[in-house]
């Protein structure tokens, strides 16, 4: 959006009645795994101790897309192109950062950068 600044268009809701949309999967369950069920470290699971925050955002969101009358069409892209490799090379690198100073926030039992930093190390 920053580069093509007219490529983008807000719209409501309501304007997609009717509609098959596309959702990048990866993005939204990602988005869910850092947003949803979250408290600090502790993130929402079933009784195995398996993550679910996930399954209930796709879930609700599923559920409010349709109850507005959009058909939600999730996209699974597959394996990343050897373009994108550097860009993942960064992230893996900025993830084991903050799994370092994860680390040293619980260690000083901070909470507030503990809840901050566990958001960075999500995959």
């Amino acid at each position: 959006a920053d580069n093509a600044p007219k490529s983008m268009k807000e719209q409501t809701l309501e304007s997609y009645f009717g509609r098959r949309i596309a959702i990048d999967a990866s993005t939204s369950i990602y988005q869910f795994l850092v947003v949803v069920g979250r408290k600090g470290t502790h993130m929402l699971t079933n009784e195995a101790g398996e993550v679910t925050s996930h399954l209930q955002g796709m879930f609700y969101r599923t559920i409010r897309l349709l109850e507005a009358g959009i058909q939600p069409a999730y996209v699974f892209d597959g394996k990343p192109p050897d373009l994108k490799k550097p860009e993942l090379a960064k992230r893996f690198s900025k993830r084991a950062d903050a799994s370092e100073d994860l680390a040293v926030a619980i260690a000083s039992q901070n909470k507030e950068d503990i809840e901050k930093i566990s958001k960075r190390i999500v995959k």
